[in-house]
């Protein structure tokens, strides 16, 4: 794949798996993830350190709408790490208003994400824990 290609597959996907978030859908975040995902999410969202596969994707937003969570993230910037990784920076929203910084990196695996680990902070934190070499 081109530069520029996983670029814009990239950006659209993390585009794509934000607004599936912001919508509570399963299925559209099942549509975006290998059937192998490993998925990290924040505190804020679940219970568990690691979903694995479709079905801990679909356990994950069963257990964020059960919670009665009605934080949103709105996307700042999405940059390619790598030829397989994604960086997707953001804010998490309550009511509209910014409340904490938060970052997702990606692994990406025949046009799917494979690995998604969530978290509440900002790149510069990233960087200081050696998190996105």
């Amino acid at each position: 794949m081109a530069k520029s290609e996983h670029r814009v597959q990239a950006d659209s996907i993390g585009r794509e798996f934000v607004d599936a978030f912001n919508r509570r859908d399963a299925d559209g975040l099942v549509a975006l993830s290998h059937p192998d995902i490993e998925f990290r999410p924040t505190m804020l969202a679940g219970s568990k350190r690691v979903y694995k596969g479709h079905e801990g994707l679909r356990c994950w937003v069963a257990e964020l709408v059960a919670s009665g969570a009605q934080h949103h993230v709105r996307v700042s910037e999405i940059r390619k790490l790598d030829d397989r990784r994604f960086l997707l920076l953001s804010e998490v929203l309550l009511d509209g208003e910014a409340v904490a910084p938060s970052a997702m990196v990606a692994k990406l695996a025949g046009g799917k994400i494979i690995e998604d680990h969530a978290y509440l902070s900002d790149e510069g934190m990233l960087v200081e824990l050696d998190l996105l070499s």
